[in-house]
């Protein structure tokens, strides 16, 4: 079981504000208090550097399960503990106070207007990024009989129809997605009749009429159309092509600690190369136990794309955070150097080489 790899959490709530807007007003978000990390020899000596990684439920964390399974973090004299979350919100404030070290969340505000404010935290990896492929990982879900009579092949139709995407998505990643998509035809975001569901019961909302176009992502993607009746109306990556969606940012103690940060990156690496091998009968058994997804349908989903070396698509998070800008969610766009330190992806590569041509 998922929990005999993961740590448990029981310790009490703390409440972290972080600026999320330019106008200043916070966003509060519970997260599990941390036990501070005690003093750590430094790499090259026997005893292993500890690390406080977050895990999440979601396929693409696959990756850190292989990780830590294939032994790759021990190779590089890293003990990684799991501190599991059920979401991406809680990570920013603990990565800042240095409560854990390594975490995947989504390129946010959030994030931006932290590393703006000079906290000690920056993007050292990708953990996926978009891909157009034969099967989508994230898509726009329609009633078969409507994909069916084109009745929204043309985007301008989607104006009239109820879409289920909530409102802090349209100010994150989905919001950018769908801006892009509608792009062409002249609407905004803010012009889109939009629904709150929850994501148990969107299959049935969408089926029975409630809603019309369900913006959706894997397993819900493959789950959703599973019977037939509901079909891909379109594909989301090919408005986004090669964008960072979900990154590795870490805090102080892995950035002042090049040769951590180093071996980080190695042991990552090479965990995502064998993460791109697929649907494997290992993959597939520690996919299911991190997300608690039944082995049938882990078998059946599209995986996600990561880049087996490391390599972030710096212009799609420029472009991202001009959108986040005109939404006024940031104060200013955040430069590269202030936000991404390539320096670990890089010296990883020197050893273990690189996969791309």
């Amino acid at each position: 079981m998922i929990m005999n790899r993961i740590t448990r959490v029981v310790i009490g709530i703390t409440l972290f504000s972080l600026i999320l807007s330019a106008c200043g007003s916070p966003a509060s978000t519970q997260a599990p208090e941390l036990v501070e990390n005690e003093a750590i020899p430094t790499v090259g000596t026997d005893a292993p550097f500890k690390l406080k990684v977050s895990i999440m439920p979601y396929l693409s964390n696959t990756v850190l399960m292989i990780a830590q399974s294939e032994g790759y973090f021990a190779e590089q004299n890293l003990e990684v503990e799991f501190i599991p979350f059920a979401n991406t919100n809680e990570l920013i404030p603990l990565l800042i106070a240095g409560e854990l070290d390594a975490g995947a969340p989504s390129p946010s505000a959030g994030f931006f207007n932290a590393v703006a404010k000079e906290s000690n935290i920056k993007l050292i990896l990708p953990l996926t990024d978009f891909v157009v492929k034969d099967c989508a990982t994230v898509a726009y879900l329609a009633r078969a009989e409507d994909v069916q009579s084109g009745k929204y092949t043309d985007k301008q139709s989607w104006s009239e129809a109820r879409m289920v995407i909530s409102t802090q998505a349209l100010n994150s990643v989905p919001g950018f997605v769908l801006a892009r998509t509608l792009a062409p035809t002249g609407l905004t975001v803010d012009e889109m009749t939009t629904v709150v569901v929850d994501s148990a019961a969107q299959e049935e909302a969408l089926r029975n009429g409630q809603v019309d176009i369900v913006y959706a992502v894997e397993p819900s993607v493959t789950r959703m159309t599973a019977k037939g009746d509901i079909s891909i109306l379109d594909f989301a990556e090919q408005y986004v092509p090669g964008l960072t969606s979900s990154m590795i940012v870490v805090g102080p103690r892995i950035l002042e600690n090049p040769e951590v940060g180093k071996g980080f990156a190695i042991a990552y690496l090479k965990a995502v190369r064998k993460y791109l091998e697929g649907p494997t009968e290992s993959n597939v058994v520690l996919a299911s136990e991190l997300t608690g997804l039944p082995i049938d349908l882990v078998n059946k989903v599209c995986w996600s794309n990561a880049s087996p070396d490391g390599v972030v698509n710096v212009p799609s998070l420029m472009e991202y955070q001009n959108f986040l800008l005109e939404r006024e969610l940031l104060d200013q766009v955040v430069e590269p150097e202030k936000f991404y330190e390539p320096s670990f992806a890089a010296e990883a590569l020197l050893e273990i080489g690189s996969q791309l041509p």
